[in-house]
């Protein structure tokens, strides 16, 4: 999947991490047979290093700005040094010029600049890029609306549902980037976003505070490349671990290929996607589709409710609330999920089926649903 450019990287990037006690015990890595030996790094272990060496965690060396990420209850440090900071810049700079901003664009910055530091290090890209940055952060939906139309704006970056209220206040663009909440992922959300703004193109970004950027779509508009200049992406199996083939869904698992504070290396998000690759570049083709902490197994395929957020998300008139519950009545079993609200009920059942790769044996929509939730009483 990736060439041996790619592992050129990793490996350098592998005797770098080695001086953290974190990572202290990795074995040499000469092949990508060799990397897939190393053992994943779960949140528990990365809350362990911070509480061993409370509060920063031993990964820090002289880093120059400290941000937060949330984990568990509470808030993360995050280090970046200066050639961390540059290193993000070049990637995103990339990522920008694909997604069809220009040197010389003005772009109007709605991510925070606060505590998470992600409007930052987004606006470190759009300067690499030679774009002009407006830094608004978010909030003042009207106020952002009348810096874009009094300063001829041509680009938004920030998250889709803002972007939605600064559209609807009168704004319009070429270009918005949405991050932050899931976007693409919701039928019909990239199209509400464009009608909004009145833009030509509307573009999925996903990353995390640890790793941004990870993967973007393009202009194309056809799925998130993999920034594998930066950051390196497998799907596994997340009951067994297995590292799971292009096409098939599984939990996300990420590691940085130039970073110095705060490296992750086969770091397990819980997050839900599938891989493709298309002329040599790797794919996210439906962007991040919802989180693995619960699933079920049905008729043999791994079932991740959680994802059903942004399937009902697409339905205006369905509430969000769902229930699950599975049987086995005889020697199958049976999936039947109830939803509250009002919807299509063929086009519902489609949407299922394409997100959950199973069908439901029962659809049922109701007004109101006294009891959501997932309920398996096969056992």
């Amino acid at each position: 999947m990736y060439d041996d450019e790619v592992l050129d990287r990793l490996t350098s990037q592998l005797d770098r991490v080695r001086q953290y006690d974190l990572y202290a015990d990795l074995p040499a890595v000469e092949t990508w047979a060799d990397f897939h030996d190393l053992p994943y790094l779960t949140a528990a272990e990365l809350e362990a290093d911070y509480e061993t060496h409370a509060p920063t965690g031993s990964c820090h060396d002289e880093a120059v700005m400290l941000s937060f990420t949330p984990m568990g209850e509470d808030l993360a440090p995050v280090f970046d040094t200066d050639d961390d900071l540059r290193w993000q810049a070049e990637a995103n700079a990339a990522v920008f010029r694909e997604a069809g901003i220009e040197p010389g664009d003005r772009v109007l910055n709605t991510f925070g600049y606060h505590t998470f530091g992600t409007g930052i290090i987004v606006h470190r890209g759009l300067e690499a890029l030679g774009a002009q940055v407006i830094p608004a952060g978010p909030g003042d939906s009207e106020g952002a609306a009348a810096t874009v139309e009094r300063y001829d704006v041509r680009a938004v970056v920030g998250n889709p549902s803002f972007a939605k209220k600064v559209g609807e206040a009168g704004a319009s663009v070429d270009v918005f980037v949405g991050a932050g909440e899931p976007f693409t992922s919701i039928p019909g959300q990239r199209e509400a976003v464009k009608e909004a703004l009145d833009a030509d193109t509307a573009v999925d970004y996903f990353g995390s505070r640890q790793i941004l950027p990870v993967a973007a779509e393009t202009t194309a508009e056809d799925g998130l490349v993999v920034r594998d200049d930066y950051a390196l992406v497998e799907v596994i199996d997340p009951d067994t671990g297995e590292r799971l083939p292009a096409g098939e869904r599984g939990e996300l698992v990420l590691t940085h290929l130039r970073k110095e504070a705060c490296p992750l290396v086969r770091y397990r998000t819980g997050d839900l996607a599938e891989l493709e690759v298309r002329d040599g570049r790797v794919v996210l083709p439906n962007g991040v589709v919802g989180r693995t902490d619960e699933r079920l197994k049905v008729k043999g395929v791994k079932v991740y409710p959680e994802s059903l957020g942004t399937v009902l998300a697409g339905f205006p008139g369905l509430t969000g609330e769902y229930r699950i519950e599975v049987t086995r009545p005889g020697s199958t079993d049976h999936l039947a999920l109830t939803v509250e609200g009002e919807a299509d009920e063929n086009a519902l059942a489609t949407a299922v089926k394409e997100r959950l790769l199973i069908a439901p044996d029962a659809l049922t929509i109701v007004e109101s649903l006294e009891e959501p939730g997932i309920v398996d009483e096969r056992y």
